[in-house]
């Protein structure tokens, strides 16, 4: 069988390309094939809007990096940013800026909204420091 249900974020994407490219050459030809994906492209949408509406914006990114098998470290590099600007978004004690809330809309093909919502960070408290008399 040539196409399948839509198990990850790789899966997604290749689809999601395979469809535009379909759309673009021979609508005609191929419709029932570019019915099928857009079906299957469909229900992974509705899958994954499920668990957004009860994620804050870190949560759905450490969900998605799980869902695509991805580290830190190269989801970093793909949105050409530091891997510590990504620690400090997971340890929720930056928030996503308007520039990186764009990044990742892009790069995991979401509306802006799912990862510009508001959470609440968790900012270290100052131990308190013996200041030397």
């Amino acid at each position: 069988m040539k196409y399948k249900k839509i198990q990850n974020l790789d899966q997604y994407t290749k689809y999601c390309d395979v469809l535009e490219e379909l759309v673009m050459k021979n609508y005609s030809l191929k419709r029932d094939e570019i019915e099928l994906i857009e079906i299957l492209i469909d229900e992974y949408d509705n899958r994954m809007d499920e668990p957004e509406e009860d994620m804050n914006p870190v949560e759905l990114l450490e969900y998605l990096l799980k869902e695509s098998g991805k580290t830190n470290a190269q989801l970093a590099r793909e949105l050409n940013t530091s891997r510590q600007l990504i620690t400090e978004i997971f340890r929720y004690r930056r928030g996503i800026s308007r520039k990186m809330v764009m990044k990742l809309s892009e790069h995991f093909r979401m509306m802006p909204m799912a990862f510009s919502r508001n959470y609440e960070l968790r900012i270290p408290q100052k131990q308190n420091l013996k200041v030397p008399a």
